[in-house]
């Protein structure tokens, strides 16, 4: 395996464990159904998180969801309004 097929293969597996964060983050633990976040609230506040190093798993919700607030685009306990733009 060459460097670049192991590098390519590192950040594949980073990809993937960044993604699979996000969507445990986005998902409602009790029911393990995902929230219907808005894709561009939901992009935002992944930005956001990977900007800044933040990790946690509560935080790209609570990002998402005081976003929603402020905007006028939810009430800020993960019920965002449908007629939000990407």
């Amino acid at each position: 395996m060459s460097i670049l097929d192991t590098l390519n293969y590192e950040i594949d597996a980073a990809n993937k464990r960044d993604q699979d964060h996000f969507d445990e983050a986005f998902t409602n633990p009790i029911t393990n159904t995902p929230y219907k976040i808005p894709a561009n609230l939901r992009h935002l506040s992944e930005r956001i998180c990977r900007s800044y190093g933040i990790d946690g798993i509560c935080d790209p919700m609570y990002l998402a969801n005081i976003i929603a607030l402020e905007l006028g685009l939810g009430d800020g306990q993960s019920n965002f309004l449908e007629a939000t733009h990407d």
